[in-house]
């Protein structure tokens, strides 16, 4: 909440996002995805990151000359690694690897032309779950919920976009954890003006 006032305190008097009121961009991009793992879990391995591809599209409406909002729809790689040592001493690395198709909904807060802060929220449908070659799909929920935090710069209609994507909701059906994914997404598109 803070974090909203603080933004929305910082663009009150700014008129920065370089297009019209009314109009609407569509963006392709691309990228990099890194998964980890929040929550609790049984176990005294040590959760890594995990990396995957990121990729997608994205609508902008301009609503004024400082805030705008944008909704798209991307396939991400996400998951997380485990590392420990076994009982012999050996040791070891599982892999999760969950594969959604994301649906973020932002609203871009311009602090100056190209430059815009965002949140929002996003809806994950879980297109796969494997954990090192075996399918687990079926004892994790079907959709995930994260709240996007970030931060893009735009350069000749490039858009270079970095965010935070917080799980709030988790990933597992069954047992006492409850492991959320979270996903730090590095994104370059561009944007054609309609």
């Amino acid at each position: 909440m803070t974090l909203v006032l603080g933004i929305v305190a910082l663009t009150a008097s700014a008129q920065n996002t370089g297009r019209d009121a009314g109009s609407f961009t569509l963006q392709p991009k691309a990228g990099i995805g890194m998964g980890h793992i929040s929550g609790s879990w049984d176990g005294g391995a040590d959760a890594k990151w995990r990396t995957g591809f990121v990729a997608g599209v994205e609508g902008e409406y301009y609503i004024n000359d400082w805030l705008s909002a944008a909704a798209g729809v991307n396939y991400a790689q996400q998951g997380w690694k485990f590392e420990g040592s076994n009982l012999d001493g050996s040791s070891f690395t599982h892999t999760t690897k969950l594969d959604y198709i994301n649906v973020p909904i932002v609203a871009n807060f311009y602090i100056s032309e190209g430059l815009a802060l965002k949140t929002g929220v996003q809806m994950g449908f879980l297109a796969s779950a494997k954990m090192e070659s075996k399918d687990v799909k079926e004892n994790c929920e079907n959709t995930a919920f994260s709240i996007p935090i970030g931060i893009s710069g735009e350069y000749n209609n490039f858009v270079l976009d970095a965010r935070y994507n917080i799980g709030i909701t988790k990933v597992n059906k069954y047992g006492d954890n409850s492991q959320r994914s979270d996903l730090f997404v590095v994104t370059i598109g561009y944007k054609f003006q309609l």
